[in-house]
């Protein structure tokens, strides 16, 4: 699909309640424990590429997929709409990443019905067989225990499942996604393999490499034909070619042919960070002296690597290049071999289990590795400084002795200038994330002085049936990890990353308004996630099962302050005004702070209720606040009209979720806002907010999005 495919596709109209019918595969489909099917299919109508999801109402509803082995057609009622982008600076984007899939748009089915669907060209047939094949074996890498079911599905099928990361972080944060990615590694693997066969059985050399040849082709399209693979598919055919015809080809020719056809079948490959690395390793080990020592070869490809890594997760594990020269030996000599044995020899008995304690060895040791103190927080650098970071390692290739100290002393200066820019940044900021129907904001004075993380969102758990026993926690390989994904919110999708783009790392103060899952659900990710030295409750909340279950156990070394009005933590750039005296956190309990930042005075009070609002106008009648974060997501419970006429604030913020179930925010609300002329920002509709300021006379806001998010065009 070309630029203009893609560019119409996108500006195709939403549509609600229409019937839709696309052609979709069994190895292009998931089905979670909650029964929701989720998959990519192709439009009979236009034939475009579209996620589809359909929620089960009933066991016989999955029982209707996991019986349609192959092409399948889905018919049903559904709305069609294009692809949420990003709604908080610095989260995945989860659009453009579908771009790269040549996908702009999803459909919602709020029913289907299923057919086998029957191709009619020899090509269409080989495509079905290859599909069925690989949701056969992917079935069968499955009933392997985990982690040599998760390895299995990676490294020979290309199915990574996101619990693989999610079993063990350490994989992403050591740099070692490379490994698990279907690339160079597993096509030089594959040839080798071939052609250690075909010399034991004593076949022609010619013959040999038509084989190779042909198995290339055979193995990308078994592993669903991924973007990243097209690179060694074609770089591999290339060195066949040359050999099989007498021809001599340099590594550069090689490169430069699979670059220029892999822009041609995918256009954005190099916008993705599998791509990226992809071609700049290739490129730099083509381009290595070979006089330089394996050390030097590792350190080089680290620092190049390291810009690229850095723009996308803000942050650097030191162990990074010595995990690499390690597990790139480990896994071409022992990992991926166990594995094939694994896999192929299951009717074995015993085998699996002696399999998997060695892979699970070698995943624990990435574990061990990865907790080890090395993580360094780097930030969001400027553009500018990470293309020095980028461009100048290649320099040293062609460089002397005095003009590798010159690059090298370039690097290290941009990279200090853009440290010391991020982590020590003029502006402070208040901003509040945009994390669905919950709370969290993040106070941060100017050069970082202190940081304040004003309660931490959480997924409101409604009742739903279970449809299966995937996902149950004796499949974890780290017991000690053990906390199902499904049960989180947003933070570690939004809070985090944006925290580390910040430059931040430790957290001073982390203020847990009151005991409300939308408000502390996440609390166990930010504290197991950074050093936070302080936590505040509101007095009583200690001796509530919710701290106890989502707090106690995980704040280590953390400090747990129980807060009235007459208690004024250190660190705390605001004051607590709120609760008078201790109860048992429900939302009359709630924190509420107030104090300036720049030149407003801001008030934020979780849950607090109209009540307690009032009694902090009377306990504080010279307070006056300029920016008022509304209570309860802009409910009618809070925001009372007298209070509000009374502080006459200029600006509101709320955060809740788009089209949540409860109807926030309140028109009501709204409507007293309006009648008092305040400029109201809204985490549904402009994503995340953010009030920037400089001194005590300077501040502006900052919204995600100038779009109405809440429109259907744009809404998730």
């Amino acid at each position: 699909m070309g630029q203009k495919a893609l560019v119409r596709q996108a500006n195709l109209p939403d549509k609600k309640g229409q019937i839709y019918t696309m052609l979709a595969y069994p190895d292009e489909r998931t089905i979670n424990t909650d029964g929701l099917v989720a998959g990519i299919g192709r439009l009979k109508s236009s034939g475009d590429r579209v996620y589809y999801y359909y929620q089960a109402k009933a066991p016989e509803d999955l029982a209707r997929f996991r019986s349609s082995p192959g092409p399948t057609l889905i018919s049903g009622q559904g709305d069609f709409t294009s692809i949420m982008p990003a709604t908080n600076f610095y989260q995945f984007d989860f659009k453009n990443f579908a771009k790269t899939k040549k996908i702009t748009h999803q459909v919602r089915l709020q029913e289907v019905g299923l057919k086998l669907d029957r191709p009619l060209t020899w090509l269409d047939r080989l495509n079905a067989y290859f599909h069925q094949l690989h949701a056969s074996l992917s079935d069968r890498a499955k009933k392997l225990p985990n982690p040599i079911s998760n390895y299995a599905l990676a490294l020979l099928l290309g199915s990574k499942d996101q619990t693989l990361y999610d079993d063990n972080p350490k994989i992403q944060e050591l740099g070692l996604v490379h490994l698990f990615s279907l690339s160079g590694f597993h096509v030089a693997f594959l040839l080798a393999a071939v052609r250690k066969l075909g010399k034991l059985v004593g076949l022609y050399q010619e013959l040999t490499l038509a084989i190779m040849a042909l198995c290339l082709v055979g193995f990308y399209w078994l592993t669903a034909c991924p973007p990243i693979l097209v690179r060694a598919v074609i770089a591999g055919e290339g060195r066949i070619f040359a050999q099989a015809f007498n021809r001599q080809f340099s590594s550069i020719q090689i490169w430069s042919w699979s670059l220029l056809l892999t822009l041609i079948v995918h256009p954005q490959i190099l916008l993705t960070l599998g791509g990226q690395l992809s071609f700049f390793l290739t490129l730099a080990l083509a381009l290595l002296p070979e006089d330089w020592s394996t050390w030097q070869k590792g350190l080089f490809l680290s620092v190049l690597t390291f810009p690229l890594i850095v723009a996308q997760q803000y942050t650097w594990n030191i162990w990074q290049s010595f995990a690499n020269l390690i597990a790139i030996p480990v896994f071409s000599l022992v990992i991926l071999p166990v594995v094939l044995v694994a896999f192929f020899g299951q009717v074995v008995p015993g085998l699996a289990p002696v399999a998997n304690w060695l892979v699970t060895m070698f995943d624990q040791s990435v574990y061990w590795l990865g907790n080890l103190p090395g993580q360094i927080v780097i930030g969001a650098l400027p553009w500018p400084i990470l293309l020095v970071l980028g461009f100048a390692p290649w320099f040293l290739l062609g460089a002397e002795k005095a003009g590798r100290r010159w690059v090298v002393g370039t690097w290290l200066f941009a990279l200090i200038i853009g440290f010391f820019l991020v982590h020590f940044p003029r502006t402070g900021e208040f901003t509040t994330f945009d994390i669905g129907q919950g709370d969290a904001a993040l106070l941060r004075e100017p050069y970082n002085k202190t940081i304040t993380l004003i309660d931490t969102g959480g997924k409101i758990s409604f009742q739903k049936p279970c449809f299966s026993g995937q996902g149950s926690a004796e499949n974890n390989p780290h017991g000690k990890q053990g906390w199902p994904k499904n049960q989180e919110g947003q933070a570690r999708s939004v809070i985090v990353p944006y925290l580390h783009a910040r430059g931040i790392s430790r957290i001073n103060t982390l203020s847990l308004s009151h005991q409300d899952q939308d408000h502390i659900g996440d609390a166990r990710v930010i504290l197991t996630t950074f050093q936070v030295d302080q936590v505040l409750l509101p007095a009583g909340m200690t001796k509530q099962a919710a701290f106890r279950k989502r707090i106690q156990p995980y704040l280590g070394r953390t400090k747990v302050v129980s807060v009235t009005d007459r208690v004024q933590p250190a660190n705390l750039p605001l004051r607590v005004l709120h609760p008078f005296q201790p109860g048992i956190g429900e939302n009359e309990d709630s924190i509420a702070l107030g104090g300036r930042i720049g030149p407003l005075v801001l008030f934020t009070a979780g849950d607090l209720d109209q009540a307690g609002e009032k009694k902090v106008l009377a306990r504080y009648p010279s307070f006056r606040p300029d920016l008022i974060k509304f209570g309860h997501h802009g409910s009618r419970t809070s925001t009372n009209k007298e209070v509000l006429a009374k502080w006459q604030p200029t600006y509101g913020l709320i955060s809740a979720g788009r089209k949540n179930r409860y109807g926030h925010p309140n028109q009501e609300v709204l409507a007293i806002a309006a009648q008092q002329k305040m400029i109201v920002y809204d985490t549904r509709r402009q994503g995340m907010l953010r009030y920037v300021y400089e001194n005590h006379n300077k501040g502006h806001f900052q919204v995600k999005s100038f779009n109405d998010l809440t429109n259907s065009k744009t809404t998730n």
